[in-house]
């Protein structure tokens, strides 16, 4: 489940139009703006950091409490 999260998060980074256009374009009149390109770019950074720290969690507490 976090690989497919993380997967999501860095599709989102790397190409937020591409996703747009998959899942969203339907609903819309026109293209979204740029700043709102930007938004997905930066959520999908901030994904991928908050996966990778859920994920790494146990790891970290048994290193730091043994």
């Amino acid at each position: 489940m976090y690989f497919l999260i993380f997967i999501i998060g860095l599709i989102n980074a790397i190409n937020p139009k591409r996703m747009w256009n998959k899942f969203e374009s339907w609903k819309a009149t026109k293209e979204p703006s740029n700043v709102f390109f930007l938004g997905r770019r930066i959520s999908g950074i901030i994904v991928m950091f908050l996966i990778t720290g859920v994920a790494l969690f146990p790891y970290i507490m048994s290193r730091i409490n043994p």
